[in-house]
Formats: C-alpha cells, structure tokens, sequence
C-alpha cells in the first residue's frame, strides 16, 4: 500500500563492480523488480557503480556519512564494516534473519545456516555495543586467490621438472620452491637463442622482465607472513591482533622480515615481481600480451587472464614446505546503512539482499563470474557441480578451472580480524610492499615507515623488532 508503479520504493545500492561483473548483476535486480511488482509491491533499485575499488567505496561512504548522502545498502568487507559501526552507520541484521514471517527471515530455502561457515562468522561482529556478536552483512560474493599459468608455455617444464601430474594434467600443490625453479628454467628459455613459445600458434617471446607477477601487495604480505608462522596459533598474530581494548598492529615482527627477505631475493634475481614494478595494476595483462607466463590473483580475474593464443590453466596458490598452509578467503558483503534510510527502503533492501542470495541465483552469479557460491545447498547442486566438472567447456571452462582450484585450498582459508582501522592497515601494508620492490626499500625501513603512518592514525602498534 506505500508504493506505486508510479512511486515506487527507491532503494540505493552502491557497489565497485566493473562492467564484466555488473552485467550479471544488473538482471538479477531486474528479476527481483518484476516478482516484487508482481505481489503489488514496487521497488525501484539504483545501482551505482563506485570508482576505485572497494577501497573507494568504502572512502566514499565515509566521506557521505557527514553529508547524508549514503545508500541503504552496500557491499564491504568486514573491516569496512567496523568503520561503519563505529560511525553508527551500520544496521545489525537479526532481527530480519530471524523474522518468522516466512517472506522476510531466512528460513527453508534461503536458510541462514545454509551460508558456508567461514564466510557466515567473518559477518559476526559486535554492532551494538553491547559485547555479544549481531549479524552485520550478509555473505554475498566470495574469492580467493589462485595461481594462473599459461599452459602452452608452462607444461613442457612441469613434465620435465616432474611437477606434472598426469591423472590431472595439472600442476598440483605447487611450493614457492618449484615456482622459482619453473620462472628460471622459462627465464632460461626466454633468453636462449630461439626465445620461448608462448602460444598455441607458434608465437615466441625473446625478452621478460619477471615470468611471475602477483596482483595483491597486501595479500601477498599476509598470506606469506603465516605460511611463514611456526604454527597456527602464531599465524593467527602476525599481522594484527584484536582484544577487549581494540585492535593493534603485530607484524613489525622476526617471521615477516624473514618471510620477506627471502622474497626480495627471488624478485632480485628477475624470478618475480607485482604488476606495478612494470608500470600495470594487475599480472592478467602481462600474461595476455606474454611478457609474463604465471600470474597469482583474484578467481574473480579468470577471464582477464584468459587467451585465445594459449591454454590457461589453474592451480593453488603455492605454499612453504612445512609451513602454515594459508590463502586469504575474501569478497564482499551486503549490509544496510542505518542513516538516510527508513522502514521501507531497509526491508526493501533487505527482501533484495535475501533474494541476490538464494541458492539459485548465487550459482549463476558464480557460473559468470569466478566467484565462489555462498550457500552450501548452492556448491552441493546438481547444477554446480557438473559445472565444476566441465573444465574443457568452451564457454564455461576457464571460470570451472579457477573454482576447482579454490575449492582445492578451502581447509586453508584465513580472514583477517576486523577493528575500526583495520581497513587502514591494509593500505599502508600495501604502500610498505611496493615501496620495497618497486622502490627498493629495506623492509625494515619500510616496517618503519608504515608504523610511523599508522601511529598517526592513533592505531596500537607493537614493534616485536625493538
């Protein structure tokens, strides 16, 4: 009865999506526009589209908090979210998750407990004050990380090397060590007198400056500090940590600078690099124009390393001998800003979030975009599961590719703890690791560097290193 064709329920919805991703998005909110206008109810969602990354949404929202010009509902990481909450921006979700109306709370198909564990605990936080956890988004697109490598030029060394596994046609369980050993060995042949063989089409390259590029600075800089940890309980406190007196950065410690000392080393001798030190944002377009053959990034990245000149294939992101064996488990979630919205525009928002979830349409949002589904009933389906199966689709294919080999490093999944700054941390982490291998300085002054930043920040580091 409160809304109309002609006035419908407006619903602002801001995300960072680029046009590969937004082109699955968008009819699903028009399906969900059509089924609600078919029960009499008219919602009118407007999406937005936020520039430089979830990064820049998240500055946006901060930005708009004062202002009043915020969206009901938005995609973020948990350490967006504790930003949110402590601006008084960000609604607990309880009370429509647990709604007993059949159409409102999340129950029999669209059942809160059907979400995949590890992705429904990163969204229990405190958001009331009152120290007990409140459900503060709702899991929505998940990745990971995972190695990408051009096959044509990759194979004919793991067959050589013996890191070829034959049932598979893969490259299983990759360590750094044989990672160092395949980028010599193409540096090797890049650099010989006929150059290396990059496609399927006889293409060769004669110069590389690094065969291996990793996209994330930061994640690279976690993900290594607790493979590089002596045991799990350590893993879990070399970066930050968080008590009943806030969060505080740890990672000015002896495992990190050990962890990236033997890096550096490997990025000296021409073995590797991020896409920066070259000028690029992300290892994808090196790949695709073969002046690099393997590429650590985002599945959401799959089809951006994709070629038509080459085989892609996918494996794990490689791990330390004897190690902790991590990989960052990241991708957003909805929430609903509390400010600039009433009743209507967060139920509204909220009936758009339970429906983006549903088992069915988180497979077609995964089977498009090389996200991971959210929902157990979602991974388990028939349809996903032939999916997965169907790696030589030409279609289909790539994505399968990189979800398989998410799906091979699921007991590894780590996410950082979440406190107000710690979005800040990720950033200057992420400035401290370029300015090391793009700019050449020691990790111990960088180290140096970014606690200085941070301290500004009034953010608790402790340096292990004094």
């Amino acid at each position: 009865e409160n809304s109309s064709a002609e006035n419908p329920i407006k619903v602002e919805f801001w995300h960072s999506f680029g046009h590969n991703i937004s082109k699955n998005l968008d009819p699903m909110i028009d399906s969900f526009e059509a089924e609600m206008a078919e029960q009499g109810i008219y919602i009118d969602v407007r999406c937005t589209s936020v520039g430089g990354g979830y990064d820049g949404l998240r500055a946006r929202v901060n930005l708009g908090t004062k202002s009043n010009s915020i969206p009901t509902m938005i995609l973020g990481y948990p350490d967006h979210f504790a930003d949110y909450i402590d601006s008084g921006i960000l609604l607990p979700l309880d009370s429509y998750v647990n709604a007993t109306d059949a159409n409102i709370g999340l129950n029999g198909d669209y059942a809160w407990d059907d979400f995949i564990e590890s992705y429904r605990k990163e969204n229990l936080m405190d958001v009331d004050g009152d120290g007990k956890d409140n459900i503060a988004g709702i899991p929505f697109n998940k990745s990971t990380e995972v190695m990408y490598y051009n096959a044509s030029a990759v194979d004919p060394i793991l067959k050589e090397k013996g890191y070829y596994d034959q049932t598979t046609g893969k490259w299983l369980n990759p360590t750094w060590e044989q990672l160092w050993t395949v980028s010599k060995e193409l540096k090797t042949k890049v650099e010989s007198s006929e150059g290396l063989t990059w496609t399927d089409l006889g293409d060769k390259t004669k110069k590389v400056d690094y065969p291996v590029f990793i996209d994330s600075s930061a994640n690279f800089f976690i993900t290594t500090a607790r493979q590089w940890s002596s045991n799990a309980e350590e893993a879990s406190k070399v970066y930050t940590t968080k008590d009943s007196a806030g969060g505080k950065v740890t990672f000015k410690n002896q495992t990190t600078v050990t962890a990236q000392n033997y890096f550096k080393e490997k990025a000296d001798a021409g073995l590797w690099n991020l896409p920066d030190k070259v000028n690029q944002s992300y290892g994808s377009y090196l790949m695709a124009n073969g002046t690099s053959f393997i590429s650590i990034g985002s599945t959401a990245g799959v089809n951006n390393n994709a070629s038509h000149k080459y085989e892609l294939k996918c494996t794990t992101v490689p791990q330390k001998e004897n190690g902790v064996s991590s990989v960052i488990q990241q991708g957003t979630n909805c929430a609903i800003l509390s400010k600039n919205s009433n009743n209507l525009t967060r139920l509204s928002a909220w009936l758009l979030i339970r429906y983006l979830t549903s088992t069915e349409n988180t497979v077609n949002f995964s089977k498009n975009t090389g996200y991971l589904p959210v929902r157990e009933s979602a991974k388990n389906s028939a349809e996903f599961t032939s999916f997965l199966a169907n790696e030589n689709d030409p279609f289909d294919g790539n994505a399968a590719k990189c979800l398989n080999a998410a799906y091979a490093q699921l007991n590894s999944f780590y996410t950082d703890v979440a406190f107000s700054g710690s979005s800040i941390v990720r950033d200057e982490v992420d400035k401290m690791i370029q300015s090391v291998y793009c700019y050449n300085k020691s990790i111990i002054e960088a180290m140096d560097t970014a606690y200085t930043a941070l301290k500004d920040f009034n953010i608790n580091c402790e340096d292990q290193l004094a």
